[in-house]
């Protein structure tokens, strides 16, 4: 999409983004039971079969659903991004003279962002008042916490027998 607003043509390299988008429309539909028309469903896809296990009616269903699916995430897509046309061309030009940006780096070319911080986040990569990865570690993020109890090994001191 960005491509699309920003180019006149779109390269072959979002082939990979159509490929993803649409696998993962199809699974929303067919595998999570994220489909109004469908409903809670799960439908094995096994390329080794002959036969899908569904009717005909069903695969059109199927069909018009990840139809839907995508064209509603491309026309949020593409409204985003025209809203943030701005924001992409910082991001952008950044990115010519960086190969890589950190959260840092978004911060200062955009900003923090226009809604409070996922109170996990913050705890494990920062992101409050201060430098952006938080007092802890300096900058770096914390390891997530480790298990309380272990049900994989045996006890400590097992008795003897």
């Amino acid at each position: 999409m960005s491509e699309e607003l920003h180019f006149e043509t779109v390269t072959s390299g979002a082939s990979d983004d159509f490929n993803k988008v649409t696998r993962m429309a199809t699974a929303m539909v067919t595998k999570w039971g994220m489909s109004k028309k469908l409903g809670p469903l799960h439908f094995e896809d096994d390329e080794n079969k002959l036969h899908k296990p569904f009717a005909e009616a069903t695969a059109q269903t199927i069909d018009s659903e990840v139809r839907r699916i995508v064209d509603e995430a491309y026309a949020q897509c593409k409204e985003l991004l025209s809203e943030k046309k701005k924001e992409v061309g910082i991001v952008a030009e950044e990115l010519l003279s960086k190969e890589v940006l950190s959260r840092d780096d978004m911060v200062r070319l955009l900003g923090k962002r226009p809604f409070d911080e996922n109170k996990d986040f913050v705890k494990y990569f920062g992101g409050g008042d201060g430098p952006v990865g938080g007092g802890v570690g300096g900058g770096k993020s914390a390891p997530p916490p480790f298990p309380t109890e272990s049900t994989d090994s045996p006890p400590e001191n097992p008795s003897p027998v």
